[in-house]
């Protein structure tokens, strides 16, 4: 059989070449949509669920629906920071450095009003970047879950760093899954099995209506995501 021609090897080689850039603009594209989600998305969320609060708190208590107002523009100017630096990082390629995980739980129980029990075990912040890119995501999603439809304040956060990996369980007593048709709720949730599976991990989710939700990833060091 004769080799094949060099023709016929250019167009192979360029199919090839097509089919890897395209699967990195795909790539891309998530990872963006996953951060917008991960950040805009729930604060913006957060802004929505207080201002629908004022209509009825500002007839009662007019200073504290004040107090609330500028707490919901401080959330609103710094989506205006993240937006800005979306767009830094969209034309620079750059990245900012996320905040240690315990500071981060913080900052999402404020953001949420959760007066949740938070135990972190081990050194989370010396984690690989991939493994903490997705702990960030699982962490953000599960406590904007549980605040937006768990219907309760008992939450629980506890994170593992081992030498394996991180493990991380988010558990509320809420009222559980209950609404199937819930889009918001649903992408949410495949968003962080996606970002677990991304780099070789895994998502649990449990849920029984009336007894509450309870999330558990399992991110291991080595995984998928760190080989890029």
């Amino acid at each position: 059989m004769s080799a094949p021609s060099a023709s016929v090897r250019s167009t192979h080689v360029s199919g090839t070449v097509d089919q890897t850039v395209e699967a990195r603009v795909l790539e891309e594209r998530a990872r963006w949509a996953m951060r917008i989600h991960d950040g805009l998305t729930q604060t913006v969320t957060s802004a929505v669920l207080e201002l629908q609060t004022l209509r009825a708190r500002i007839l009662v208590d007019p200073p504290g629906a004040v107090a609330s107002l500028s707490a919901v523009e401080a959330a609103i100017r710094a989506d205006l920071r993240e937006v800005r630096q979306l767009l830094f990082d969209l034309y620079e390629d750059q990245r900012p450095p996320e905040p240690p995980l315990a500071t981060f739980v913080d900052e999402l129980l404020a953001r949420w009003g959760l007066p949740a029990r938070v135990l972190i075990d081990g050194e989370p912040d010396a984690m690989p970047e991939a493994v903490l890119e997705a702990a960030h995501a699982v962490l953000a999603e599960s406590l904007a879950n549980a605040a937006k439809h768990a219907g309760t304040l008992d939450v629980a956060v506890f994170v593992r760093a081992g030498a394996d990996g991180l493990r991380i369980e988010v558990e509320d007593h809420g009222r559980g899954i209950t609404d199937p048709g819930d889009g918001d709720l649903h992408f949410g949730l495949s968003m962080m099995r996606v970002r677990a599976e991304d780099i070789g991990g895994t998502l649990e989710i449990g849920s029984t209506p009336g007894g509450g939700t309870r999330v558990v990833a399992l991110l291991p060091v080595g995984g998928r995501g760190e080989e890029r």
